[in-house]
């Protein structure tokens, strides 16, 4: 191969060629370009939700003869890169349900998007850069190095925040490829990607006062859409260890998702809309989206209404049979397990009590089919979502996470076998996420 001989950085003056390549040849380029961090993912820990249906040519094998998941997301995200770039529509959505592809003209959304963020080559350069070391903070050699260099254990922070840690010091060197404009545009979205996820937000499982480190980015604008790129190609490549023939995971109501939560950050930055109002357009858009599947129309401003609305985006709900399943099973689950999430799930972090982030609850509220599982998913969340510590007034949220719940528990298949396991599991520690 002609590229063979060149760096990726150089390879990204001429995109056209550089994604005309055969798929091998490009991933061992890339891979000759960030053979440190993608050998880290090997060791990074996924959530799996069903079984592998490829596994023939993966990128993993492709690279290593072996699967590892993260490094095959984390790929496939790169690889929907390829399809963006080249307008493959069909292969970005070859193998997606049938009846919840994404849309010709969503692909197209993205496509203008992606075209208006990465002008030079150097912005290309820097969205792989973002790509592939997007999670390297799943890796848990990462927090050991930083421990070793500094001494400050670290292993207990989400994995954004430990990737952030890791880049203050200097141990994401790939960074240093980058020109100052573009590492700084860099770390600008992994500072945002510490207290903000995207995804958190789609799903509802992060609150309003989470969107405050939004603020930064009015500043930044292009901070922001480079971050926003790099998590669309983060949800294309979410399937990568299950399915990595195509975008699996950006299907049209997911992509749906992320548009409302580009709109709903627009909002907030532009100044048109506060964090709360921010924040629960998610929740109306989901509420007049299942209204059109036959769902009675929640409003937002019921605290009861808006109660079920988050439990609805963190159970990817879509469909009139999974909503008609959460809004029965909430109204027949007992008063006082109700009440509690009522008063928790609308708390925002602004109102001087710190609100709870329960993470990876979409994994476990996601999977639910029936309504015994999904009463005990909801007695467990209420006693996530409740705090008895004294954080102090300048602690807006608190979070909470389901990690090992869902690896321990869930994967295994002890939750679906029977789903009171969760009657004796104590809840997970409360880290401060987010401080005024």
């Amino acid at each position: 191969m002609e590229g063979s001989s060149r760096s990726l950085r150089d390879a990204c003056v001429h995109p056209d060629s550089l994604f005309a390549i055969p798929q091998a040849d490009l991933l061992r380029l890339v891979y000759k370009g960030f053979d440190i961090e993608i050998d880290r993912l090997k060791r990074a820990y996924s959530i799996r939700d069903g079984q592998i249906s490829v596994g023939n040519e993966t990128p993993s094998y492709i690279l290593f003869q072996t699967d590892y998941d993260e490094v095959n997301r984390t790929l496939v995200g790169l690889l929907s890169l390829r399809w963006i770039h080249l307008g493959q529509y069909e292969s970005f959505v070859s193998s997606q349900p049938p009846g919840m592809k994404l849309t010709q003209e969503s692909f197209t959304w993205i496509r203008y998007f992606y075209k208006g963020v990465i002008v030079e080559p150097d912005a290309l350069h820097a969205l792989i850069t973002s790509v592939i070391t997007n999670d390297l903070g799943k890796d848990p050699q990462l927090a050991s190095d930083y421990y070793n260099l500094t001494g400050i254990d670290i292993s207990d922070l989400n994995h954004d925040a430990i990737l952030l840690k890791a880049c203050e010091v200097g141990l994401i060197r790939s960074l240093d490829r980058l020109s100052i404009e573009y590492k700084n545009h860099l770390i600008s979205g992994i500072e945002l990607g510490a207290t903000f996820n995207f995804g958190q937000l789609a799903q509802a499982e992060n609150v309003p006062a989470c969107l405050s480190v939004l603020k930064q980015m009015k500043a930044s604008p292009f901070s922001f859409k480079l971050r926003f790129m790099e998590q669309i190609l983060d949800i294309a490549g979410a399937a990568g260890h299950m399915d990595s023939r195509c975008a699996k995971k950006l299907i049209q109501p997911v992509f749906d998702s992320y548009r409302n939560v580009f709109d709903a950050c627009q909002n907030f930055i532009s100044g048109s809309s506060d964090l709360r109002n921010a924040y629960d357009l998610i929740l109306a858009r989901r509420a007049s989206s299942l209204h059109e599947r036959g769902l009675s129309l929640l409003d937002v401003n019921v605290a009861d209404n808006r109660s079920l609305l988050r439990l609805l985006c963190m159970g990817n709900v879509t469909t009139p049979e999974r909503a008609s399943l959460f809004e029965r099973t909430w109204t027949s689950i007992d008063g006082a397990t109700r009440e509690s999430l009522i008063y928790t799930l609308n708390l925002d972090g602004l109102s001087g009590e710190p609100a709870v982030q329960p993470t990876y609850m979409p994994a476990l509220l996601s999977r639910i089919q029936e309504e015994l599982p999904l009463i005990y998913a909801l007695r467990y969340l209420s006693r996530v979502m409740r705090i008895s510590e004294n954080f102090g007034p300048s602690v807006l949220v608190v979070e909470r996470s389901l990690l090992g719940v869902i690896k321990n528990y869930v994967e295994d298949g002890q939750f679906n076998t029977d789903p009171t396991i969760l009657e004796s599991l104590g809840v997970p520690e409360a880290v401060i996420a987010l401080k005024d």
